[in-house]
């Protein structure tokens, strides 16, 4: 059954910004803004095994670096193989899976999503010549069940805004996406030792909140396609930073009865006033976090940022790192290699 084929995946990452709904009265649900970054990434390769191999068993190799970066990487990629083969194709034949570089998990940057979009499209790659379309790789994943930035970014990157899902939707639909200015960049700010709510916590903290009020959601639809929008295209780096800042506050107020406040984090809210008294503003967390981001107009712009938050009192405690836009979708690699 094996033809040699061999695939490899590559992923950024995503920054969420916040939803724009969550149990409206009538209509879509979720949608919400993000943007696509260059790293870290995930690379994940797949082939199916020899055929002469009496094993039946998946053969999964993480590079230490991936597992320090996320110890979860093996445990995941079993789970989604076995999903996988359980609810769509039990003739899968035993993998031979090598992932070289991963996201860590539970830091805001949709490390699951592109795990498991990289997995599926590596592995549908190697056995099939028809390609699945990214919705269906998530639907086969269990991904996009609230947010689809991250399926929809893992196809085109860039800035995605995500117009929600109805109920019969399996996942949410790409209302916009826009390359995002080359020249900037994004700080990440990461705590050491600090995690943003996953599994079962997060499904809680949804099931516990109250329906998003309408003047939020209007005020976060309105920031989105009145303002970021146009200024991505336009390229106005200071109006794209105020409406990020201001997004990024008025789903945190939405979401600080389930995190503690706007940010998880709680330093974070000090990180954001030091910089904006330096004049970088574009200040938010992403997703549950703790990680958040601030938009620089350029490298300079982004070490100063490094720079004023690591010498601040409580600098010391976090790691930072210089992210670019991207403003393409995961890369799949092919080789073939037809053996004896």
């Amino acid at each position: 059954m094996t033809n040699g084929r061999r695939v490899t995946v590559s992923t950024g990452s995503r920054l969420h910004f916040g939803l724009l709904t969550h149990r409206p009265k009538s209509g879509r649900e979720f949608g919400g803004l993000g943007v696509m970054i260059d790293s870290p990434g995930w690379t994940v390769a797949a082939s199916a095994s020899d055929s002469s191999s009496d094993s039946t068993e998946d053969r999964i190799v993480v590079a230490d670096s991936a597992t320090a970066a996320n110890p979860e990487a093996e445990r995941r990629v079993r789970s989604f193989i076995k999903r996988l083969r359980r609810n769509h194709d039990a003739s899968i034949p035993s993998l031979d899976i090598n992932v070289s570089k991963a996201i860590p998990s539970h830091r805001g940057l949709g490390s699951g999503t592109q795990l498991a979009l990289a997995a599926a499209r590596a592995v549908n790659a190697c056995l099939n010549d028809d390609p699945v379309s990214v919705s269906g790789l998530a639907e086969m994943t269990g991904r996009g069940l609230r947010s689809a930035v991250g399926t929809w970014g893992f196809e085109s990157g860039g800035l995605i805004l995500d117009g929600g899902k109805l109920e019969s939707d399996s996942v949410g639909s790409l209302a916009a996406r826009l390359d995002f200015p080359k020249d900037w960049r994004f700080v990440l700010f990461f705590p050491q030792s600090f995690s943003g709510l996953s599994g079962d916590d997060e499904v809680t903290a949804f099931r516990d909140l109250p329906g998003m009020p309408q003047s939020t959601t209007e005020a976060l639809c309105r920031l989105t396609v009145m303002e970021i929008l146009p200024a991505v295209q336009d390229r106005d780096f200071e109006k794209v930073s105020a409406a990020f800042e201001e997004y990024g506050h008025r789903a945190g107020e939405y979401f600080a009865p389930a995190q503690g406040g706007v940010f998880i984090d709680p330093r974070m809210e000090d990180f954001g006033r030091l910089l904006a008294e330096n004049g970088i503003e574009g200040f938010a967390q992403t997703s549950w976090g703790p990680t958040c981001a601030a938009l620089c107009r350029d490298d300079e712009m982004a070490q100063q940022a490094v720079e004023i938050v690591k010498s601040s009192a409580e600098g010391c405690h976090y790691q930072f790192a210089i992210a670019h836009p991207l403003n393409c979708g995961a890369t799949v690699e092919i080789s073939e290699s037809t053996g004896d």
